[in-house]
This record gives structure tokens, C-alpha cells and sequence, in this order.
């Protein structure tokens, strides 16, 4: 069963506007999830996006976020 939960991922197509597209993210994907190096995002790691996917998210918000799928919660927070 994929673990989803819903993230602000940054859209690098337009122009340091910090335009944020929601995603679901599947957490079983993630191999390291940490700050960016400027503090404003959250970069995530997987097998296929070697060099990260930059979320508006926090590592605090995202593991907020990752213990209320073991709580069992039914509503997609975000």
C-alpha cells in the first residue's frame, strides 16, 4: 500500500516566482528527505530523481504530515 501524502512541490519552469504545484507524494519513494541547502525547501531524494524534488514543505510538516497515515487518518491534510 503507497503511503501519499499531499506536498507543495516548487515549479522550476517559471521564474524564481516560487509557484508551487500540489503533488501527492508517495513516501515509499523517498530515500533521503532533507532542508535545502537556502532553508527555504525541503528536498527530496529517490531512485529516479537523483537530484531532488524541492518542496515548500518543512522536515518537521512532512513528518507531521507521514504520522497521521499511521494514525490511520482518512483526510489528506494540506
Amino acid at each position: 500500500m503507497a503511503h501519499l501524502i499531499k506536498l507543495s512541490q516548487l515549479d522550476l519552469t517559471h521564474d524564481n516566482t516560487n509557484t508551487y504545484i500540489p503533488i501527492l507524494f508517495n513516501l515509499d519513494r523517498a530515500t533521503t528527505i532533507e532542508p535545502s541547502p537556502s532553508g527555504k525547501h525541503s528536498v527530496i531524494t529517490t531512485s529516479q530523481h537523483n537530484s531532488g524534488i524541492r518542496v515548500k514543505e518543512t522536515l518537521d510538516e512532512i513528518l507531521k504530515l507521514s504520522r497521521s497515515l499511521v494514525k490511520g487518518d482518512s483526510v489528506l491534510n494540506g
